[in-house]
């Protein structure tokens, strides 16, 4: 199996929702873009965001300039409202795998189940260039496939 590496960065995958343990219930929310009839800006870490649960109602806003300032990325919580991740799971001893969402397991199960990973047109600038090294080691492989699995079927309803 091959693997190339698409060029995506955190960033961009955050411009889809974010799955994350509501605040309130403790059941999946989704942390969405909320532009509300805003233009755009063109970058997407500035996007108002809304934390929204379908399990119970809860809503919490987030205005968008003021995000960049105290996002947090790179872990087991979402940037915006530091809310634990729905998909993260220990793995490989102290370890925790982690994802934003479905497109983000996807791309680290492709990654991590290819036996030929080719970089890309910018490396050391997207997120499977920064991958940690235990999950980029074949040693590691059959279990981080296991909880890829085990996360994709906690998405299901």
């Amino acid at each position: 199996m091959r693997f190339a590496d698409p060029g995506v960065s955190l960033y961009a995958l955050a411009e889809s929702a974010i799955q994350v343990v509501c605040p309130a219930c403790q059941d999946r929310a989704e942390v969405v873009p909320w532009l509300d009839g805003q233009p755009r800006s063109p970058y997407s870490i500035r996007w108002p965001r809304r934390l929204v649960c379908r399990a119970c109602g809860h809503v919490r806003g987030r205005p968008g300039e003021a995000q960049h300032v105290i996002s947090c990325w790179g872990g087991p919580v979402d940037p915006y409202f530091r809310q634990p991740l729905w998909l993260r799971a220990d793995c490989c001893g102290n370890r925790t795998l982690w994802a934003f969402n479905e497109r983000h397991l996807d791309i680290l199960e492709s990654y991590v189940g290819a036996r030929l990973r080719e970089r890309g047109e910018r490396p050391g600038m997207t997120m499977v260039a920064r991958l940690p090294g235990w999950l980029k080691s074949a040693k590691h492989r059959s279990e981080i496939l296991r909880v890829i699995g085990r996360l994709r079927a906690s998405l299901s309803p």
